[in-house]
């Protein structure tokens, strides 16, 4: 939600005065109803006194140790961003809303323990269109990283359910009602029976409620991720086969969407990787995207681990 002036400095720079005046909030809030129908023993979990902090600029103190935590675990896979492209991210938090351009905002959230050791990490964007376009958020799911020793302790729960709060103020920013849908999604590897590690990434999210788009209907590709000069050394690109798993905020249950309603999604992840990566390195997973089934046509939600 907007925040109000927070005594004691801390806050972030201003948005600019085209744009309506937030500050940058800096201690995302425990909100019970915000968990998905599978993480609700997280709202009386005993978190052991971390505090949580969100980082909404490169001039935040904490935003090189949440950076190099996520390109430790995933910098290998190829699966994160480099330090330029994140810090070019965090600038979209001060742009103001453009007719006819979607409207991002990319933070990371920070779990700290009592010792100032990082328990977890979770960075996202969240995507809004203004006016006229449909009222509705696309909120990316980029990386979590969680200590081994907090697993299992209703800590995951709360970091995959933050980003709802940030989605209703993209929301108000794009002057959209608040209670406009918002979707929740992650890009998650396709189930191998035979890779225990992989599934052991796609079950929490399956116990928490989360859906995925059936990848036999709408098949869906993670960009390259490798610098501009390996891609065009290698002389191909490599983009990795991946299925976007959901939580549709209210309507969990629901086993089905409008292939609209999916392509529109699909089409809000594309457009945020299309601010920093090369048209000719996007362009065949937009030709990708074009193929892909429209109008009120149901699309299959099936459990992540399901091949």
């Amino acid at each position: 939600f907007p925040s109000h002036d927070r005594g004691g400095g801390g806050c972030g720079p201003q948005a600019p005065a085209s744009s309506p005046r937030f500050r940058l909030i800096h201690a995302p809030k425990l909100i019970p109803e915000d968990l998905s129908p599978g993480d609700q023993r997280s709202a009386s979990a005993d978190l052991g006194g971390i505090q949580f902090h969100l980082v909404e600029s490169a001039a935040d103190p904490l935003f090189l140790r949440a950076f190099e935590k996520l390109t430790e675990l995933f910098g290998p896979r190829n699966e994160m961003e480099t330090l330029p492209v994140i810090q070019h991210r965090l600038g979209w938090n001060l742009l103001p809303a453009q007719p006819g351009k979607p409207l991002f905002h990319y933070a990371m959230i920070l779990a700290l323990d009592p010792k100032d050791q990082i328990a977890a990490v979770r960075d996202y964007t969240a995507i809004v269109h203004a006016p006229p376009e449909r009222a509705a958020c696309t909120v990316h799911l980029s990386h979590l990283w969680i200590d081994p020793s907090r697993r299992r302790s209703g800590l995951a729960g709360w970091m995959r359910a933050f980003p709802v709060q940030p989605a209703r103020t993209l929301l108000h920013r794009a002057r959209h009602a608040l209670h406009a849908p918002i979707t929740l999604v992650g890009e998650m590897e396709l189930p191998d029976q035979k890779d225990e590690a992989r599934l052991i990434r796609l079950i929490p999210y399956e116990k928490a409620g989360y859906l995925k788009v059936d990848p036999g209907m709408v098949p869906y590709f993670h960009p390259d991720f490798r610098d501009p000069a390996a891609i065009d050394a290698s002389g191909r690109h490599e983009f990795i086969p991946m299925t976007p798993i959901l939580r549709r905020v209210g309507h969990e249950a629901e086993t089905t969407a409008p292939a609209s309603e999916v392509r529109a999604m699909i089409r809000d992840l594309y457009a945020m990787y299309s601010d920093t990566f090369r048209p000719a390195d996007m362009e065949p997973l937009w030709k990708n995207w074009r193929a892909y089934p429209d109008g009120p046509t149901p699309v299959p939600l099936i459990p992540p681990t399901q091949t």
